[in-house]
C-alpha cells in the first residue's frame, strides 16, 4: 500500500493553522481569566461598598437621633426659662408695687439682665465686620468660617465687652457659634455674611485688642479675610430673643 506524502506546501499551511489555533486558545484563555477576574473584582466592591453605605446609614441615623434628642432638651429648657421668665416679671411687677422695696433693687436686677444680654443696652464700642474675599483662591481660603467669628468673639470678651451682637443676634452666655453646612448659626438662627460683630464696652481697648500686631485682625488678614474695625460712639445692641419655634420629630 502506498502512502502520500504530504506535500511541503499542505505541511506548512497545517503548521500555520495549528499555530493559529494555539494563539486563539492562549487569547481565549487569558480573556476569560480578565472576565472571572473582573466579575469577582466587581462583585467584591460592590460589597464593600453596600457594607460602607450600611454602615454610612447607621452613623446618620445616630447623628439625627442625637441632634433629635438635643432638640428636645432645648425645647424643654427654653419652656422652663419662659416660665421662670414670666414668674419673675410677675414677681417684680408685685414688688414694684410695695413701699417698703428698695428701688434700688428693681435697677440691681435691670443690670443683672444687661450683663446676661437679655435686655437692650446702649453704649461706646467697636462695630467689626468680617466679609469673604472677593478673590477666591480655594474652597477654604478667604471664606469666614465659624472658628474666625468666634475668635474675633473671645478677643473681644478678654478685652473687656460688656455685650454682643452678631448680625443683631444677641450673645448671651449659652450662645453658639458655628457652621451648618454653608451657613453660619448664632442662637440657632441662620446668618449670611457679611458678619457684622457689635461690641459695647471701651473703645480704645476693644479696637486695640483686636488690631495689636499678631493679633486676631492680622491673622485674619493673612488668610484673606475682609476685616474692618470701626470705633462707634453709640452701638445698641438687641436684647437676646428666645427662638421657641422648635419643632420635635420621630
Amino acid at each position: 500500500m502506498n502512502l502520500i506524502k504530504p506535500s511541503k506546501a499542505e505541511m506548512k499551511r497545517k503548521f500555520k493553522v495549528r499555530k493559529i489555533h494555539v494563539y486563539l486558545t492562549l487569547v481565549l484563555l487569558v480573556l476569560g481569566f480578565l472576565i472571572s477576574y473582573s466579575v469577582q473584582f466587581t462583585f467584591n466592591n460592590f460589597g464593600d461598598l453596600a457594607s460602607l453605605r450600611d454602615s454610612d446609614w447607621e452613623r446618620m441615623v445616630r447623628m439625627n437621633e442625637q441632634v433629635l434628642n438635643e432638640r428636645e432638651k432645648n425645647a424643654l429648657l427654653e419652656e422652663r426659662l419662659q416660665t421662670v421668665r414670666s414668674q419673675v416679671g410677675a414677681k417684680e411687677k408685685e414688688l414694684s408695687q410695695s413701699a417698703n422695696v428698695d428701688s434700688g433693687v428693681i435697677n440691681e436686677l435691670d443690670m443683672m439682665r444687661m450683663q446676661a444680654g437679655l435686655i437692650p443696652v446702649t453704649g461706646t464700642g467697636v462695630i467689626v465686620t468680617l466679609d469673604d474675599s472677593k478673590a477666591l483662591r480655594n474652597n477654604f481660603e478667604g471664606i469666614v468660617h465659624d472658628r474666625y467669628i468666634r475668635d474675633v468673639v473671645n478677643e473681644l470678651c478678654a478685652a473687656g465687652a460688656e455685650g454682643i451682637s452678631i448680625n443683631d443676634e444677641r450673645l448671651i452666655s449659652s450662645s453658639t457659634v458655628r457652621c451648618v453646612g454653608p451657613t453660619v448659626t448664632v442662637n440657632d438662627t441662620k446668618i449670611a455674611p457679611p458678619f457684622v460683630i457689635k461690641a459695647i464696652g471701651n473703645e480704645n481697648t476693644l479696637s486695640s485688642a483686636l488690631q495689636m500686631p499678631g493679633g486676631v485682625v492680622e491673622i485674619l488678614r493673612k488668610k484673606d479675610i475682609n476685616i474692618t474695625v470701626k470705633k462707634e460712639q453709640k452701638i445698641d445692641l438687641p436684647g437676646f430673643i428666645s427662638n421657641k419655634n422648635y419643632t420635635v420629630q420621630r
